[in-house]
């Protein structure tokens, strides 16, 4: 998870009349269940929040980090769960872009503490992101245990990466994320030798090939930058001006 710098403008489609209306009314209804249950007035999942979630979330599912062509490929998740919070259905800061699989294997209510909100909390420092030899066995660990938390999102992370533990069937199912991340490993890997060629070469033309390449491979809007940039080469020998 990377943090996320949401802006207050709210997209127009999620505050008109006639949602403004809804959420007065469900919170009257929630109140007073004698009263009749208001009906949605269309869907959240509208143009200009997708186009908002490319331009703010970088297109990448907000809990795995998986980065699609567009925005419109993922789910619209609630981070307060609708079922918990109706009057949140259509709140922008409750809205989030999340890989279909990510959404559907993530419980369907708040655990008890909840969890971090990448865009009020500092999810970057928080959880400790870890991948093995080759890029195998992303791992999530919460930076403090008593942050109640961040245990609860690092239980998920390791949960969505890595199916739910002792069963094959959700190991199974993340096996493709898993092996994106490996796929993405050896990429980072490679520009890093060439990096490291081109320096030893003293190359000042390779060495700034390399290094946009390395650039663009561990940005905030790459996917899965924080498991790349727990990598012990990266976190140690590559130049803080390669990181934004």
């Amino acid at each position: 998870m990377i943090r996320i710098d949401r802006p207050s403008t709210v997209p127009t489609s999620l505050s008109t009349p006639a949602v403004r209306q809804y959420i007065q009314d469900i919170i009257a209804y929630k109140a007073d269940s004698s009263l009749p249950e208001p009906k949605k007035p269309g869907s959240y999942r509208t143009a200009d929040l997708l186009e908002a979630f490319d331009t703010y979330f970088y297109r990448k599912c907000y809990l795995t980090e998986e980065r699609f062509e567009s925005s419109y490929e993922m789910d619209v998740d609630h981070f307060e769960p609708a079922n918990q919070n109706p009057a949140r259905v259509y709140d922008w800061n409750n809205l989030y872009p999340a890989a279909h699989k990510a959404n559907m294997m993530r419980p369907r209510r708040l655990p008890p503490g909840g969890l971090l909100d990448p865009c009020t909390d500092d999810v970057e420092t928080d959880i400790i992101y870890s991948l093995e030899a080759m890029g195998e066995e992303p791992g999530f660990k919460a930076r403090d245990a008593a942050n109640q938390r961040a245990v609860n999102t690092a239980q998920l992370l390791n949960e969505l990466h890595n199916g739910k533990p002792g069963n094959s069937e959700s190991n199974n199912n993340t096996r493709e994320l898993r092996r994106a991340i490996e796929r993405k490993y050896k990429m980072v890997q490679e520009a890093w030798a060439r990096y490291r060629d081109a320096e030893a070469d003293n190359d000042l033309q390779d060495i700034a090939s390399a290094e946009t390449a390395l650039r663009a491979l561990l940005s905030r809007r790459a996917s899965f930058t924080m498991l790349m940039r727990s990598l012990p080469f990266v976190r140690k020998r590559i130049p803080a001006h390669l990181l934004d």
